[in-house]
């Protein structure tokens, strides 16, 4: 081949070389790339639950200020038949009884809202919680003595795994900065 060909075709594309160099070098950024991806994801999706589950934890307080008492209990997971849902709604704009990842929040209102150790000792107190991305809860339990203790850090993907608990509007189980965490002790 003579050397103007050669030229030519060196113009006109890509060597083999050059094609697995770039292939190469854009596989090394996916890698580095997809896991902060998905991370953003699950804590925008953890983010956008707290936010239902504080609306949720509102218009609960505002049904209990009007009523003197929480509204009807669930026990457990939420559906659109339950009666708490006709109740609550004039103090919703919107009804989202499913988390982010897609499973039903659990709700439990009055005297029987006693899981995850809580002490339930009124029948206005409530509890709204998220099973995290599996929808699986963990097994996470209370302490009245150490409430602080139910607040972790997102250090691994499976964080995101861990239950968010709201009681009376305010997160016992939830996660926290470093920043928050070392504030707290």
């Amino acid at each position: 081949m003579s050397h103007k060909k050669r030229i030519l075709l060196k113009k006109n594309g890509f060597t083999v070389w050059e094609l697995i160099l770039s292939l190469v070098i854009l596989s090394i950024l996916l890698a580095l790339l997809i896991p902060f991806y998905l991370r953003a994801k699950e804590r925008a999706a953890q983010k956008s639950t707290m936010a239902d589950m504080h609306m949720w934890g509102e218009a609960i307080a505002l049904y209990i200020e009007e009523n003197s008492v929480a509204p009807s209990n669930p026990r457990g997971q939420l559906h659109y038949k339950k009666p708490i849902i006709k109740e609550l709604t004039p103090y919703l704009k919107a009804i989202r009884i499913v988390d982010w990842w897609g499973h039903y929040f659990c709700l439990w209102t009055g005297k029987s809202s006693n899981w995850y150790g809580i002490p339930a000792t009124t029948d206005k107190d409530f509890i709204i919680a998220s099973c995290g991305k599996k929808g699986l809860q963990e097994g996470w339990r209370y302490e009245p003595e150490n409430p602080e203790s139910g607040y972790f850090e997102i250090k691994k993907y499976k964080d995101f795994e861990n239950d968010l608990v709201l009681w009376n509007k305010r997160f016992v189980r939830c996660p926290r900065s470093k920043k928050e965490l070392a504030g707290s002790e």
